[in-house]
């Protein structure tokens, strides 16, 4: 009976929720579920603060990782403490006479600003990871991205043709010594000729190269978060809506109990 208790409360609550979308006369009810949702929201998270003290003030009593733990109690009941104190002197802890808003805006929002700057490294070392060309996939993947990062920089229309310029260069070097490791012989001389005839055109005509690709950067990078972009995100928000909605049916009926253990 306790998992069937939850199991059985679960789904009559999602099914009459369902249902009462579809009764205009139903909207009192849809507000009075609504507002019970709330207040049992309220209560979980009182339950997750008691689960977060307990389990730190486990750890500082067996001394594991003490300084971490005890800085995070103590910043937990000092916050508390100081926004419940203002509550009762000004009557709102975020009124602009309240001091609360000073620890705000003061301690909260720069560790908040510095944790993320923190994460920007790791995205950049993740990036570099993931922009490997070691197939095709990858590889356009790295022309994209590049692409699209030159294009939402400052003097994007100067720094794209110069970057431009450089991954011809070195084009041309890795068509030389990949034919010349590959074929040898006359055949690479015809490919690696061929590579040096690239360049050498893209330099005689550099200026107006120059301008025509870099005014056409920006253009470039809005088609490709307007156009391929959106249309895999669409189809991955498409999938996870077709997701959710199965795995929300599969809990109203009864059918997955996993979140019962």
């Amino acid at each position: 009976m306790q998992k069937q208790g939850p199991i059985i409360t679960v789904m009559l609550t999602s099914i009459i929720t369902v249902l009462l979308f579809f009764l205009p006369q139903a909207e009192v009810i849809q507000t009075y579920l609504l507002m019970m949702a709330i207040v049992i929201s309220g209560f979980a998270m009182l339950i997750g603060m008691d689960s977060l003290i307990l389990f730190h003030a486990r750890r500082v009593q067996r001394g594991e990782k003490v300084l971490y733990s005890a800085t995070l109690l103590v910043a937990f009941f000092l916050t508390v403490a100081w926004g419940i104190l203002d509550w009762i002197r000004i009557g709102s802890p975020f009124s602009p006479k309240a001091s609360f808003l000073w620890l705000f805006r003061n301690v909260y929002l720069p560790l908040d600003a510095t944790m993320f700057s923190i994460l920007a490294f790791y995205i950049a070392s993740a990036a570099y990871r993931a922009f490997r060309a070691r197939n095709l996939n990858s590889f356009l993947l790295l022309i994209f991205a590049t692409v699209v990062m030159i294009g939402r920089v400052l003097y994007a229309h100067i720094i794209f043709p110069i970057a431009l310029s450089v991954f011809l260069i070195l084009a041309a070097v890795w068509l030389w010594r990949g034919s010349r490791r590959l074929y040898g012989g006359e055949k690479a001389m015809r490919l690696t000729l061929a590579g040096i005839s690239l360049v050498g055109a893209v330099v005689v005509f550099y200026p107006q190269i120059f301008k025509a690709v870099g005014g056409s950067i920006y253009g470039l990078t809005d088609w490709i978060l307007n156009v391929p972009q959106n249309a895999a995100k669409r189809g991955m928000f498409l999938g996870l809506t077709f997701g959710g909605v199965a795995f929300s049916l599969r809990i109203m009926f009864g059918i997955e109990r996993s979140w019962t253990r």
